[in-house]
């Protein structure tokens, strides 16, 4: 076994214990959350998908914002402890919601794009950008404590999973797959627990 494989295998463990934290809506995922992103940036430059080094310098500096929201979960007159959907608190404009959602993750992977097709040696630049997007808009909706991250995390990990198996990385490649059953698993409990 050569170092990178140590390294995604290392990576690939915080990853699900990270999404076991989420799932569980810990406190505990934040934290976990800071150093995760440092092994995926590594690997991710290391197999030349560069979406997921954006992505996960992103996650970084989120992380450390959930980790404050989270921390003051019970200082504010507002329920922000409470998982709650984002398209369901939309009363009046639902559709027009989730359209907005849709459309942003649309119209950042079109402005991704062409950097990644262009600027980069990335050969999946379509599905990079597609998944980077998803990534960015599913941890914002995270730290917000919003059900709707999930639905963004089945689709970039999804996607990742395809990406990292296209180019070789089979050990990480296979522990989004784990990912993705997370994800699904997380969407499952937190519609549960939603507050509607």
């Amino acid at each position: 076994m050569d170092y990178i494989q140590i390294i995604e295998l290392v990576a690939a463990a915080l990853g699900v214990l990270y999404l076991v934290l989420e799932v569980k809506a810990s406190m505990w995922l934040w934290r976990v959350g800071v150093l995760l992103p440092l092994f995926y940036i590594y690997i991710s430059w290391q197999s030349k998908v560069y979406g997921n080094i954006i992505v996960n310098l992103y996650y970084l500096i989120t992380s450390i914002w959930g980790w404050w929201l989270w921390a003051r979960q019970g200082k504010t007159t507002e329920d922000e402890g409470a998982i709650r959907s984002f398209v369901r608190q939309q009363r009046k404009n639902r559709e027009l919601t989730l359209a907005a959602l849709l459309g942003g993750v649309v119209a950042l992977s079109s402005a991704l794009l062409p950097l990644f097709a262009y600027l980069t040696d990335s050969p999946y630049p379509l599905l990079d950008s597609i998944a980077t997007c998803c990534g960015f808009v599913g941890m914002w909706l995270l730290a917000k404590k919003f059900l709707e991250n999930w639905y963004c995390w089945i689709v970039s990990n999804a996607l990742y999973c395809t990406l990292y198996f296209l180019q070789g990385f089979y050990i990480t490649a296979a522990f989004f797959v784990v990912y993705t059953v997370l994800a699904v698993v997380g969407l499952i409990r937190w519609s549960k627990q939603a507050v509607l």
